[in-house]
């Protein structure tokens, strides 16, 4: 009889149990909603309507990188991160530190400074949720260096904010693709980006893993173990001197391809900034994107990690007479 009142609940109102909206289940054409309003993030994804054209970098113009965020904590600029959907950004995991609490923590979209002027678009965000990927560790250079960052409130896409693309199989992100890392951090070591604190851009080629492998090992304690390991993609020049750098963790690594912006890695770590056969090591997004849309989609689209609250409805009468009606079955049973 245990089995009575889920049966009798699934029935007649299969939303009480599956929560009340239906989840996409195409994992290639993931949707949000909000509200009434349904979004095909594949048809705005990844478009900037702001065209033109980190260290050794250059400016960026207001619209160009629309998914570009940064993460801050106590209202300081920490790490960046990339908005995929309504109301979900893409960061590294190593950007929040599992002891604090989230209240700390808020999200900055829809601008090219780190710190606008009271004037200048944006929008502020606090954070709902923070969830990493399972197989990260605190250890150094660990895999699964990627997490996903739920907005308290969802925004409305607009030239200043839009969401970027994630890749798909067969998309063409080869050694060699050129691609753009975007960032707040540091401009050299030891040298913070000065003020008006204006999103860098960079344009780097991807490396092949067993390459950049071989770079790490060379001058280092010899090793049988990898240093780039599953998950991990890299990016920059054999010469170093341009580069990703502190503070431009859990940013976006983006590639053109047919017109769409991919992103295809996460800030992750590197040795310094800009050296000789060190480049920029990021989190390898295509690996991950089950991971990604599984936690995005197949939750429910409020309250998600909890149990669908039924505080407030015309059903929690009948739940509750329908769990009393179970438990004297149960009771009085054989």
């Amino acid at each position: 009889m245990e089995l009575a009142l889920p049966a009798i609940l699934f029935t007649f109102f299969p939303g009480v149990l599956l929560g009340s909206e239906v989840l996409p289940t195409d994992s290639d054409s993931p949707s949000t909603t909000t509200g009434r309003r349904s979004i095909d993030l594949d048809s705005v994804c990844g478009r900037p309507r702001t065209s033109g054209r980190i260290v050794s970098g250059q400016d960026a113009q207001l619209g160009r990188w629309p998914w570009q965020v940064s993460v801050r904590e106590n209202g300081a600029h920490v790490c960046g991160g990339s908005l995929i959907a309504e109301d979900w950004v893409l960061t590294a995991a190593h950007c929040f530190n599992q002891g604090q609490s989230l209240s700390i923590y808020t999200v900055l979209l829809g601008t090219i400074s780190s710190y606008p002027e009271d004037n200048e678009p944006k929008e502020l965000r606090a954070v709902a949720q923070f969830i990493k990927h399972p197989s990260y560790s605190a250890d150094e250079h660990s895999s699964g260096d990627i997490a996903l960052v739920q907005l308290a409130s969802p925004i409305s896409f607009n030239d200043y904010m839009l969401p970027v693309c994630l890749p798909k199989p067969g998309d063409p992100l080869d050694p060699g693709t050129m691609c753009w890392v975007t960032g707040w951090g540091h401009i050299g070591t030891n040298q913070p980006l000065p003020p008006p604190f204006t999103l860098q851009e960079l344009q780097v080629p991807l490396i092949d893993a067993e390459t950049c492998n071989t770079y790490y090992q060379e001058n280092s304690i010899p090793g049988t173990e990898p240093v780039i390991l599953e998950g991990m993609l890299c990016a920059g020049f054999q010469e170093g001197k341009k580069d990703a750098c502190n503070g431009d963790s859990g940013g976006p690594l983006v590639c053109d391809i047919n017109d769409v912006w991919i992103q295809a890695g996460v800030v992750s770590w590197g040795s310094d900034c800009a050296l000789f056969k060190r480049p920029g090591v990021y989190t390898n997004v295509s690996v991950y994107i089950s991971w990604i849309q599984n936690t995005m989609w197949n939750l429910p689209m409020e309250g998600r990690g909890f149990s669908p609250s039924l505080s407030g409805t015309p059903l929690l009468g009948l739940l509750l007479f329908l769990t009393s009606l179970s438990s004297a079955f149960f009771l009085l049973g054989p």
